[in-house]
């Protein structure tokens, strides 16, 4: 019998729809996975479910940390870790749905991330090329020494592209494959992946970018920068979206070319997601477009029952 089912999928590709349908045909409760959807107010730019879509069914991990914390995989590990375990013993099916790649596989392989001890010799040494050199030298190093993790990291993403870097230097072993004393947490899940043709996905995500501005990601971002809210003390300010508008804000870039970057940087994201999750051979691909997906995952999730 399957322990839980878990829907991937590039940004844009339906997730989020398809996650809530086939929770209330089997009373399922929904746990997130995406890296962006826990951070509390970060809703325009991160396409968060809204409250009318959640309405309906149970969500966890949802808009329940304080941008200005730290979070990280090792701790969204645990967390949902200790959500699976109560739905198990309330005998509710767990649904995880997310596009972040490191997220899904701490789930469901025996990796751990981000346990290696802090060196900060190592830290402030990249820290310094990545002031004397740039972030482009720096993605490029992380490249070359851990191609894996590269690829689920986005070159802004500086403080967890120099995290990655020191815990190779430090353990001799890639971020991604470092072995885990720990159980695989989800041990038969059912995975279910989405995609689209990739010119109807790019266009989907242009449009995407061009809703979000009209809905006002523009306000969103400059009222946490006027809180004091930048990328440079701030992973959510980070993400794409939010550090384009900065610059918008900061005049480095005029609203056209801020959104054309951030049309490109979501691509360019998607494109990232596809390839992390092609490598999953246990994936079960379905069109977004087929009108018989919900019924489809249900014939395949009975026939394990």
């Amino acid at each position: 019998m399957y322990d839980s089912i878990i829907i991937v999928g590039a940004t844009a590709t339906g997730k989020t729809s398809l996650s809530i349908k086939l929770a209330k045909k089997l009373n399922a409760n929904i746990i997130n996975a995406d890296s962006m959807y826990i951070y509390k107010d970060f809703n325009i730019g991160t396409a968060k479910p809204t409250k009318e879509e959640m309405s309906d069914v149970k969500h966890f991990l949802i808009d329940f940390v304080n941008p200005s914390c730290e979070y990280n995989v090792a701790i969204f590990r645990q967390n949902a870790s200790d959500i699976l375990a109560k739905l198990k013993s309330e005998h509710i099916l767990p649904i995880v749905v997310g596009g972040t790649g490191f997220y899904i596989d701490s789930l469901i392989k025996n990796y751990s991330y981000g346990q290696s001890e802090k060196n900060f010799k190592i830290r402030n040494e990249l820290e310094n090329l990545l002031k004397n050199k740039g972030k482009e030298y720096l993605y490029n190093y992380l490249i070359k020494i851990d191609p894996d993790s590269a690829n689920n990291i986005h070159i802004n993403d500086t403080k967890r592209i120099i995290r990655a870097i020191e815990i190779k230097l430090t353990t001799d072993n890639v971020k991604s494959k470092i072995p885990n004393t720990c159980d695989v947490i989800l041990k038969n899940p059912l995975i279910i992946g989405l995609y689209l043709d990739r010119k109807e996905l790019y266009d989907k995500i242009n449009n995407r970018v061009d809703i979000m501005i009209n809905n006002g990601l523009i306000e969103e971002v400059t009222y946490f920068y006027n809180k004091g809210f930048t990328p440079e003390n701030c992973n959510a300010m980070k993400a794409i979206g939010y550090k384009e508008i900065v610059s918008y804000i900061r005049n480095e870039m005029s609203l056209s070319e801020t959104i054309d970057k951030i049309k490109q940087h979501s691509r360019n994201y998607a494109k990232r997601q596809i390839t992390w999750f092609k490598k999953n051979p246990d994936i079960h691909w379905f069109n977004s477009n087929d009108k018989n997906i919900l019924e489809s995952i249900l014939v395949l999730y009975n026939k394990n029952a």
